[in-house]
């Protein structure tokens, strides 16, 4: 019995969707041969997963749904209905907050990379206005 890896699944699901590799690539601002070696690894990081999933407007939770109840992204129905929530989370919702998150981290990144040159021991800390 053969086993398929988590990127064969990705690949699978990319394949269905009718992406281009190379459109796939650029909207997600990693180059062709990095898809091509995700699609060739026996596991795959949730974060890529989700990523590719987002870009290509796929869902996973099904395909790798032991990683998303361990990661804790997808919240088991019987939480939200013990709650009074709704059953159903909105895909759209999920993916906005999370692209939000990773755009936030963008730029701490940004400012953390600009701050770098900057002096900062200019001042003493009994010196610094607060």
């Amino acid at each position: 019995m053969e086993v398929i890896n988590a990127g064969e699944i990705v690949e699978h699901a990319v394949r269905r969707q009718n992406i281009n590799i190379s459109e796939l690539s650029r909207r997600m601002k990693v180059n062709r041969r990095t898809l091509y070696n995700w699609f060739q690894q026996k596991k795959l990081h949730l974060d890529v997963i989700c990523a590719i999933g987002q870009v290509i407007n796929y869902d996973f939770s099904k395909e790798f749904e032991e990683e998303f109840y361990n990661s804790g992204i997808k919240l088991a129905d019987n939480d939200l209905s013990a709650r009074g929530g709704h059953q159903h989370i909105s895909q759209e919702s999920i993916y906005y907050w999370m692209e939000k998150y990773i755009t936030l981290l963008e730029d701490y990144k940004r400012l953390l990379q600009n701050t770098k040159g900057e002096d900062f021991g200019r001042m003493r800390p009994n010196e610094q206005e607060w």
